[in-house]
C-alpha cells in the first residue's frame, strides 16, 4: 500500500479544515492527542511490567538460595545448644 504523498495531505488537510472550521480542529486535534498518549500509556505498561518481574527475578533467586544455603548450614552445625 502506498502511503499518500503531500499533495494528498494538503488536501486532506483543507477538506478536514472545511469541514470541522478553526475552533474545532483544535478540540479534535486535543482530543486525539490524548486518545494517542492513553493508548501509548495502555500499551506500555504490560511491557513495563514484564520487564520490572524479569528484573525482580534474580533477586528472589538470590535470596532463595541464601536460605538455602543457611538452612544447608545449619543441617550440617546441628541444632544450636
Amino acid at each position: 500500500m502506498n502511503w499518500p504523498g503531500v499533495p494528498e495531505l494538503v488536501v486532506i488537510a483543507i477538506i478536514i479544515l472545511l469541514l470541522f472550521g478553526g475552533n474545532k480542529l483544535k478540540d479534535v486535534m486535543k482530543s486525539f492527542g490524548e486518545g494517542l498518549r492513553e493508548f501509548r500509556k495502555a500499551t506500555s505498561e504490560p511491557l513495563d511490567d514484564i520487564q520490572k518481574s524479569i528484573e525482580a527475578e534474580p533477586d528472589q533467586n538470590a535470596q532463595a538460595s541464601d536460605q538455602n544455603n543457611l538452612t544447608e548450614e545449619e543441617e550440617t552445625q546441628g541444632p544450636p545448644g
